[in-house]
């Protein structure tokens, strides 16, 4: 026992050690590794003389759409222009109040200003504000919903520039806003995916949603690795509070009674470094091989984390991965999910392009390769097909309909219903609540 304790006091001291040097290297390849340092990197990038005209704007943006904090019912609802729209007089109504705001943000688009960032601090995790840069989605989105149900075709589209303009000098301002950049496109893939479930672009203007769509990029993995890495080591996981006790986090705490030691922040460490992308953690999904590789690497790095010094067979388990917020595989997983949301975009413009041309919908997705298409636009991260049906309305009264779905990434056991490429999930015996995310029905009436 006294051999046992003794190589376990030794080799927390020398990973101490360890984790110290790896922390220097860190800082002497230009990784915050420090509060200072994070703070002064993001709040110093990319502001000029004209930055804070935006903080202006955001200001004023958030204050006006105080006015429908009370929910005006039907508001964020996507209405074409041929169905009655309850919340019209209102939104016309906020529009015309907006209206100096608009020209405010198409001026500042214009003069590409730097866009700031507000960097805070909340105990040993880094949040950071944009400014408040959300209030221009929910202004151009705004803006985009009275346009769409007023049949303004023109005035849609080129809000939908505006809004991928914005998202595009965002990351020219500042380079380590990849989340704020990230939501800002998703909002903008549902939005599109939204309005062509319905006969309102031109054949042009398809054209363009195709390359607006092609052309957006997910989240940078290698800079959200580095803004983890910082935000973990910057609140120094090995400070003590007595002999045996490191890193005193309440939560953490309640996961490892006696703290965690050095050994579990130098596999924390390893955890967060970039592996290869089989190995990454697929949230229960299909792709079985992955899984199973991830499952073993795991392992390993749980394994090298026991300790003696802190709990007897402490490891670096889910539940300290997910307090320490240490998860890398949660990044490629929605790296994972944006992607998947962006083909899925695609494709469903794709589908309203070839309706709009050929004035019927495609049989199936293979169709849209005489418009430019191939399988990597329908293939999912579990290499899986969207799921695809039309119906030309050729029995008497029928209309003519498609729809679209994807998968909505659950782990289904062996007795569920296949996924993607069977039904729509609407239609199954299970999950219909799921429907109205998952699918898109093109031209069909309720």
């Amino acid at each position: 026992m006294v051999l046992a304790i003794a190589w376990g006091v030794g080799r927390e001291y020398w990973v101490k050690g360890e984790y110290r040097s790896v922390v220097n290297e860190m800082a002497d390849s230009g990784v915050p590794v420090t509060t200072t340092q994070i703070h002064d990197r993001y709040t110093a990038a990319g502001t000029n003389e004209r930055s804070a005209e935006w903080t202006e704007l955001f200001d004023a943006v958030t204050a006006l759409r105080e006015m429908s904090r009370d929910s005006v019912e039907g508001l964020e609802d996507l209405v074409p222009p041929d169905e009655p729209w309850p919340a019209e007089p209102f939104a016309a109504l906020m529009s015309e109040e907006a209206q100096p705001l608009i020209d405010k943000l198409e001026e500042m688009l214009k003069s590409e200003a730097s866009i700031p960032v507000e960097v805070s601090f909340s105990s040993r995790r880094l949040w950071m504000s944009g400014s408040n840069s959300g209030s221009v989605l929910e202004l151009l989105k705004d803006e985009f919903r009275l346009a769409y149900h007023s049949g303004h075709t023109e005035r849609a589209i080129a809000l939908l520039r505006q809004w991928r303009q914005f998202i595009e000098l965002l990351g020219q301002s500042n380079g380590f806003q990849v989340w704020s950049q990230w939501n800002l496109s998703t909002h903008w893939l549902r939005l599109v995916r939204q309005s062509v479930a319905h006969a309102f672009w031109n054949e042009e203007q398809l054209t363009e949603l195709v390359a607006l769509t092609s052309e957006i990029q997910g989240p940078d993995l290698d800079q959200w690795n580095e803004s983890l890495l910082s935000s973990f080591v910057a609140w120094d996981p090995l400070q003590d509070e007595g002999s045996w006790v490191r890193f005193t986090d309440p939560d953490l705490r309640s996961i490892q009674p006696f703290g965690a030691s050095a050994i579990h922040a130098m596999a924390a460490l390893e955890w967060m470094q970039p592996r290869n992308a089989a190995e990454f953690d697929r949230g229960g999904r299909r792709d079985r091989k992955g899984a199973q590789r991830n499952q073993e690497t795991e392992r390993a790095i749980a394994d090298g984390s026991r300790s003696l010094v802190s709990v007897p067979f402490a490891t670096l388990n889910r539940w300290m991965r997910q307090d320490w917020d240490v998860s890398i595989a949660y990044g490629k997983q929605q790296n994972d999910n944006f992607h998947d949301s962006r083909k899925w975009t695609l494709t469903a413009v794709y589908v309203r392009k070839y309706q709009v041309e050929n004035e019927r919908f495609p049989r199936s997705l293979d169709s849209l390769r005489s418009m430019g298409a191939d399988d990597r636009d329908w293939t999912l991260s579990t290499r899986e097909r969207l799921g695809y049906r039309a119906d030309d309305g050729s029995k008497k009264g029928d209309q003519a309909v498609a729809v679209l779905w994807t998968d909505d990434k659950m782990h289904q056991g062996e007795d569920d219903e296949p996924g993607v490429g069977r039904i729509p999930y609407s239609e199954r015996k299970w999950g219909s609540g799921r429907a109205e995310k998952f699918e898109i029905w093109f031209d069909r009436t309720m």
